[in-house]
């Protein structure tokens, strides 16, 4: 595109381009930095603007400079002026907006916005096929055999490169579909045990949750709360698909671990568009949780010395929030594939935590775990720490057999 600029001297749209290739550039950078560091945190939002400002910018120079005379460079230009108004009016709108719903929402206009955005590419054909008939033949130098062999093999290369990705992304999204079926059958076989309620505080803010009593429950003794942080993403309006990904809860709700390890079991239900926090730019509903917590505490038989918290991925990331945000509220934690700003690690010291990640997470960087382990020992603690040097994301199975794991678990108190 810069080439053809060029050669027909669309300065405007020439120099634009630049900014706009510049500009993206640098934000895919900063993003691939921020898989591996959060130093860097404070710079994504704006970096983000100004890359969907230029993109405007470049759409504007589209339809305004010389390149109108042209009708699919002026589509093109439309195309990419709307795409870039919506997206820049949501994520502006999310800055400054503390409703959860309300922002769930626009993150869904974001993300239907940009899909069709993919296909900015099909103006721009059209403006070359239509540009090939205008070709003056008797100047056109003939293309070398070489060339052509190259471009042959070029175009071989793309369609192989194309059809084994196809197969490999078909693939996954098979075994997601397969594996989120059997998540979801477990997660209804365990919900029949629980007993569905809603907390709603002075504010009139509601948080709906499960819990579920110790087996043979006495009211006369003390038991520890586990608090299972499910991954979340669900429907709000579906109660039992909020609970799938409380990977903790599925496992100590089992008869054989009801028996062995009793306690009473709290999984929250997590909004759509809101987490449990520990996520950079991401709403939580932390505080919520911790109230709901505590209003557990008027009910007898619970033992608010041993309070635990566990998750997977966006649960993970939860449990080193709470446990960072609230260490008076918890005896110890298990995050399994999160992460936390290191810089909060001073204030966990002296809470028992044993967190698991895979080496090779694609989903939740490794070094979300390793840099707050690391933390908390040059803190002075002492955490247990797993990591699987060939574990992937979906490292559950393997985190919730590892011996001696529930038993140390259980014996963790708060002084």
């Amino acid at each position: 595109m810069l080439k053809y600029y060029h050669y027909r001297e669309y300065w405007a749209a020439f120099y634009t381009l630049i900014a706009s290739a510049i500009v993206n550039l640098c934000f895919a950078a900063l993003v691939l930095m921020l898989l591996s560091s959060r130093a860097l945190l404070s710079y994504y939002m704006p970096m983000a603007l100004i890359s969907l400002s230029v993109g405007i910018i470049s759409a504007l120079s589209l339809l305004f400079s010389s390149t109108r005379k042209s009708f699919w460079l002026k589509i093109a230009g439309a195309y990419l002026l709307v795409i870039g108004l919506v997206l820049v009016s949501t994520t502006v709108w999310t800055l400054f907006s503390k409703d959860v719903l309300l922002n769930s929402t626009l993150a869904k206009i974001a993300l239907w916005t940009s899909i069709p955005g993919s296909l900015i590419y099909i103006p721009f054909i059209m403006h070359f096929l239509s540009e090939i008939k205008l070709l003056n033949t008797e100047n056109t130098s003939p293309v070398k055999e070489s060339v052509k062999v190259t471009l042959g093999i070029a175009r071989t290369l793309a369609l192989i490169i194309a059809i084994i990705s196809g197969v490999m992304l078909s693939s996954d999204a098979n075994s997601s579909a397969y594996w989120g079926a059997v998540n979801f059958e477990k997660t209804q076989t365990m919900a029949q045990l629980f007993e569905s309620r809603t907390y709603v505080n002075s504010k009139g803010d509601t948080l709906f949750y499960h819990l579920l009593k110790p087996l043979n429950f006495d009211p006369a003794k003390k038991y520890p709360l586990v608090v299972s942080l499910p991954y979340g993403g669900q429907p709000a309006t579906d109660k039992i698909r909020q609970m799938e990904g409380a990977v903790a809860a599925e496992v100590l709700s089992t008869d054989i671990n009801r028996a062995n390890y009793p306690a009473f079991l709290f999984i929250p239900n997590c909004p759509p568009g809101s987490g449990w926090g520990g996520i950079p730019n991401y709403p939580s509903v932390d505080s919520l949780v911790y109230e709901a917590i505590s209003s557990l505490d008027k009910e007898p038989g619970i033992d608010v010395k041993r309070r635990y918290v566990t998750g997977l991925s966006r649960g993970g990331y939860g449990a080193w929030h709470f446990i960072c945000t609230r260490p008076d509220m918890f005896a110890a934690a298990i995050p399994v594939a999160g992460g936390e700003d290191p810089k909060l690690a001073s204030r966990i010291v002296n809470i028992p935590v044993w967190a698991f990640h895979g080496a090779h997470d694609k989903n939740v960087p490794v070094s979300g775990s390793r840099d707050m382990i690391n933390a908390i020992k040059k803190a002075g603690g002492n955490p247990k720490y797993t990591e699987y040097p060939d574990g992937g994301h979906n490292i559950w199975d393997r985190v919730s057999n590892t011996p001696g794991l529930w038993d140390w678990l259980f014996a963790q108190k708060r002084i």
